[in-house]
């Protein structure tokens, strides 16, 4: 009888303690699939996917472009090329509108530049086909043979920047709807050089372009 007593005695704290540890195991497990369920509506809900690929978005905006005006070297009145940066789209008809803006006193005075156009001058800018008309409104004074030459030179480098494969085509100007010549032969703009120090002008002010 001792021995049967001790035996159920002392074989009930193990069942017991079996019991326990596995009720903890099962418990712990009901926990962490609760948990688990739980969690991702939470996550969804902070706008985090659980599942599928995050999308990364629109690119980033890229610089922007440049455009290549014609103005004179003060000293010669040598025809040289500037670059100026633009928001707007690189076309005859902005090409133009800057170029008719002008330079600001740093790029007079640092860069020796001018420029034979009228500041005060608008234009109206049209194409047909291959040929681009600039006509200056009245009352702008007589162009010089230079003057038209930053005119078509500037609409020659906005149309190739536009479309690489687009011929010179023809470039005419007038003043109130009277035509004015520029110089002579489609080589002016080949020859035309580059400004001393080369600067870029940005919102920032002027800097050397990107080499």
């Amino acid at each position: 009888m001792r021995a049967r007593a001790a035996l159920a005695v002392t074989g009930r704290p193990k069942v017991r303690a079996a019991l326990a540890v596995t009720g903890r195991v099962k418990a712990r497990a009901a926990l962490a699939v609760g948990l688990a369920l739980a969690a991702g509506p939470l996550l969804t809900g902070c706008g985090i996917p659980t599942t599928g690929v995050v999308e990364a978005g629109e690119p980033g905006v890229g610089v922007q472009p440049t455009v290549i005006l014609y103005y004179v070297r003060a000293v010669d009145g040598t025809l040289v090329t500037f670059q100026r940066r633009t928001a707007a789209p690189v076309d005859s008809g902005n090409a133009v509108r800057l170029l008719l803006e002008g330079l600001d006193p740093v790029e007079q005075k640092v860069m020796g530049l001018a420029s034979e156009l009228p500041t005060s001058a608008s234009a109206t800018v049209s194409t047909d086909g291959d040929t681009v008309t600039v006509d200056l409104r009245a009352p702008a004074p007589r162009l010089s043979a230079t003057a038209v030459d930053q005119v078509v030179c500037t609409v020659r480098a906005a149309r190739l920047a536009a479309d690489p494969d687009a011929g010179p085509g023809r470039v005419t100007v007038s003043v109130g709807g009277a035509p004015v010549a520029g110089s002579s032969g489609q080589d002016v703009c080949a020859r035309a050089g580059s400004p001393w120090p080369a600067k870029l002008k940005t919102a920032a002010g002027v800097r050397p372009p990107p080499g």
